[in-house]
């Protein structure tokens, strides 16, 4: 009597604890399904934005520069100089408004005819990519809202519209090409770019004052279904 009595406790605390952990995996499926109805989620994304590339027209050394990466720069401004005993053409000017995202040669290489000096991130405007699998391709449309949330700003969303969608999937113009002649071949999902705006950004003051979005961050996406 007295053992049966001392195994109750326990017996509870099992069961209590049985009890929790099955709400815990009806919220996690209810969570899941959920999301799953309303959008199409994706985590292959990334903030991006337009590149320029900074290049010289002729063979030369390159004298100086004047720029760092990171730093802004007008179109006209001064970027580099090369030896102007070698070239006429020795002033390298940036192209457009931007920031240099990076710089590839150092003073005193010897440049080839269209080689890159820098590559510039065009102005400020940022948009994500998205890679979606074709699994999920036609739940989208042009105009389709999303939101995401960046890995950078946990406490953040933001919010945007679908504005591009790709003619061709992200692996046709990789630099291993897709097709496949051995005869050993394994099917994958392929990828298909879009391209969502950024329109507005919810959340935490504090971050939001002090949001600083560079170009290759990791984006989770969630695009509302219709």
């Amino acid at each position: 009597m007295d053992a049966a009595n001392t195994s109750n406790p326990s017996d509870k605390k099992k069961f209590i604890w049985l009890v929790i952990l099955l709400i815990i995996a009806i919220v996690v499926a209810v969570v899941w399904w959920w999301n799953y109805r309303k959008y199409v989620s994706t985590i292959d994304a990334n903030l991006d934005g337009s590149r320029v590339n900074v290049s010289v027209r002729a063979m030369a050394p390159l004298s100086a520069v004047f720029k760092q990466e990171g730093d802004s720069v007008k179109r006209g401004e001064l970027l580099a100089v090369l030896d102007s005993t070698m070239t006429e053409d020795y002033r390298i000017v940036s192209p457009v408004d931007g920031l240099i995202a990076k710089q590839w040669v150092v003073p005193g290489d010897l440049l080839q005819l269209g080689e890159n000096i820098f590559t510039l991130n065009e102005g400020k405007k940022l948009w994500v990519t998205v890679y979606l699998q074709e699994t999920k391709f036609d739940e989208v449309r042009m105009g389709q809202q999303a939101l995401f949330t960046l890995d950078a700003y946990p406490g953040l969303t933001f919010y945007g519209k679908i504005f591009y969608i790709g003619a061709n999937t992200a692996s046709e113009f990789s630099l291993i090409p897709p097709d496949n002649a051995s005869g050993n071949y394994t099917k994958v999902a392929q990828r298909i770019p879009l391209k969502i705006s950024i329109d507005r950004v919810e959340g935490k003051e504090k971050l939001k004052a002090n949001l600083r979005l560079l170009s290759g961050m990791s984006a989770n996406v969630k695009i509302v279904k219709e």
